[in-house]
């Protein structure tokens, strides 16, 4: 019974699914600005673009495992969980995360259809 209930919790899809050229063009222009100088000056990978600066990244391991991913707005005291294996960077933007649903794209590069996860904090 437990371990149903575990599977029904894991499974539960709380973000919506926003294509790149549907993000606010502030956040269009900066990943496309990052993701140039990552290719030219091999800049490292950002993990948390954050527009308000108020937001950190706390992630929580067992061991080597992530157990506990979450972004948290500290002047506001709202936040979100994320899946533990979710691509970075997270971007916060007017109260809302956006992730990439693949990896390396600061690396390898956005299209008008690369899909981001939209979760709002609360």
């Amino acid at each position: 019974m437990f371990c149903i209930l575990l599977a029904g919790a894991c499974n539960n899809r709380s973000y919506k699914d926003t294509l790149f050229c549907e993000l606010d063009k502030e956040i269009q222009d900066t990943l496309l600005f990052i993701n140039q100088h990552c290719f030219e000056e091999g800049y490292d990978t950002i993990d948390l673009i954050d527009f308000s600066g108020n937001c950190k990244s706390s992630v929580n391991f067992f061991s080597s495992w992530v157990i506990r991913n979450q972004i948290e707005d500290t002047v506001n005291k709202i936040s979100v969980s994320l899946p533990t294996n979710a691509p970075k960077p997270y971007i916060v933007h007017n109260n809302t995360v956006y992730y990439p649903e693949d990896y390396n794209l600061m690396v390898f590069g956005f299209n008008k259809n690369t899909k981001f996860r939209t979760i709002k904090m609360k």
